[in-house]
């Protein structure tokens, strides 16, 4: 897939009003020439011999670099207690109309000996994401009565049953199917006959047992289960999809192999009844030890700012059988990088409920508090430690408002944004820094040059921290600039973490 961005040029759009330095996307790389003494610039290719010259550049980012900020963990939300099951594992979370809708994994123990091909998605909702509510939706029949939280299982998929599955908010369907489950299954003897002779090109070669299945549904709750599979690709950790309304279309995350270790795949599609193989996304590269692997990826996105494409890929390290995830990047949901800074989330005390492991949710949400999050499923024990039920709780990963990644200058740095187009007439910026520190800003036109008392020496002193700093000069928010006029946003730091750039 090409990029839609591929070969555009400045000014570019904001299209969600805030600029996050999660990767360089919006960072003038900066103007550079050789020079003569009279400050001339002589031609590529000369015929002539050539006067003494010198390096200049102009704008160019010195001392900033990006940094995944570590997430704060919670106590659990919830538990296996709760839910009255053998094992609690991840789910995805969709925040709408003002409630926290989860749907969350379990393993029933009548499906024991299934080794979890046919476990239970359960819904579950909350208020304020701290106290939940497991409602009783009457839909499926267990131990004789219908008073339970289940939406989907082996009633509704008695052959192919649930596993590692998303449930995702599809605003290209009708109403009937705006929902879609995407999820792994096991097809019988008949799906694989059938789908060896339609695509015999399209099977997953590592592995010849199971496939990604999907359904759908007007509410979360009544599900139709699609009868074939999508594409046969075993895939049994967090499976992910959506729909993209930028490429227009369902672009899903899945577990892949990759000279026998296990990657990160992505596929595309425009018909959601059928995915092509994935491609290699994240593959162990050289900065890994050879003992690591990229086993999950809880890809998501910045609430309120969805072109800012995140992904949480957890990484095994099997010297002591323990889970960790680390944050990667994306403008376009094509392209994608690794964020420094190392792992965001880490397991606990050994004697902890998260000591083992931590497995990274699907959904970052705003939380009360000034905060953003997402869900992870934690584990006392490392990955393949024998273990007996009951297992598994959901808490919080958390990071105060905007602040998932830091841009740090240390001790000093400068840097230019390029020529963007916005609504809005101030800059606002969520930023940190000691009293020693300081954040100055210039706005000046499309080609750099600075609007009348919008310099630097105007900039009034920032400093502290705040998630919403508005930019004055001289006491003076309004950017000078005129409407629809592209703005050009330079930036003075010193000991400072600046987190984004948003415009209102």
């Amino acid at each position: 897939m090409i990029s839609p961005f591929h070969g555009r040029r400045s000014p570019f759009e904001l299209p969600s009003n805030i600029v996050y330095f999660h990767d360089w996307r919006y960072v003038k790389p900066g103007d550079y020439a050789w020079r003569s003494r009279d400050g001339e610039r002589p031609p590529l290719f000369a015929t002539e011999s050539l006067p003494p010259l010198h390096y200049e550049y102009h704008d160019m980012p010195l001392g900033i670099s990006p940094r995944a900020v570590p997430a704060v963990k919670t106590e659990p939300v919830i538990t296996t207690d709760m839910n009255n099951e053998i094992a609690l594992f991840g789910g995805n979370l969709i925040h709408e109309d003002g409630l926290y809708r989860l749907w969350y994994e379990t393993w029933a123990e009548e499906e024991f000996q299934h080794k979890g091909y046919f476990n239970l998605l359960k819904y579950a909702e909350s208020d304020d994401g701290e106290t939940w509510r497991f409602p009783k939706l009457g839909l499926y029949e267990r131990d004789g009565n219908t008073a339970n939280n289940i939406v989907f299982g082996r009633t509704c998929s008695p052959v192919h049953g649930f596993h590692g599955g998303c449930v995702f908010r599809d605003p290209s369907a009708p109403p009937e199917e705006r929902y879609k489950l995407f999820h792994l299954g096991h097809p019988s003897e008949d799906d694989m006959a059938t789908y060896r002779k339609e695509r015999p090109n399209e099977i997953d070669a590592f592995k010849q047992a199971d496939a990604l299945f999907g359904g759908v549904s007007p509410d979360g709750y009544h599900w139709t289960h699609h009868p074939t599979p999508l594409v046969m690709q075993t895939s049994d950790t967090h499976n992910v999809c959506e729909y993209d309304p930028v490429l227009k279309k369902y672009v899903a995350y899945c577990r892949s192999w990759f000279f026998q270790r296990r990657s990160i795949g992505r596929m595309e599609t425009d018909d959601f009844a059928r995915f092509p193989l994935p491609e290699e996304l994240f593959w162990p590269d050289p900065s890994l030890p050879p003992h690591d692997v990229w086993y999950a990826n809880a890809k998501t996105r910045m609430p309120d700012a969805p072109d800012y494409h995140i992904m949480f890929p957890m990484r095994w390290r099997m010297t002591d059988d323990s889970f960790c995830f680390h944050l990667a990047a994306s403008p376009d949901n094509v392209v994608w990088n690794f964020v420094p800074g190392g792992a965001v989330c880490l397991p606990g005390d050994p004697d902890g409920g998260d000591g083992g492991v931590v497995t990274p949710d699907v959904g970052m949400v705003n939380l009360p508090g000034d905060r953003i999050g997402i869900l992870f499923a934690g584990c006392p024990l490392p990955h393949k430690h024998p273990r007996r039920p009951p297992l598994g709780a959901l808490a919080w990963a958390t990071w105060r408002k905007g602040r998932l990644v830091a841009l740090d200058a240390k001790p000093e740095g400068s840097f230019a944004l390029w020529p963007l187009k916005f609504q809005g007439r101030t800059a606002r910026l969520n930023f940190k820094t000691p009293l020693s520190g300081y954040v100055k800003v210039e706005a000046g036109d499309e080609k750099g040059v600075p609007f009348v008392n919008r310099t630097f020496d105007d900039c009034d002193w920032m400093t502290g921290d705040h998630l919403d700093q508005v930019v004055t000069w001289k006491g003076q928010s309004d950017l000078s600039h005129a409407e629809g006029q592209p703005v050009t946003l330079r930036f003075r730091l010193r000991n400072a973490e600046l987190y984004s750039v948003a415009f209102a």
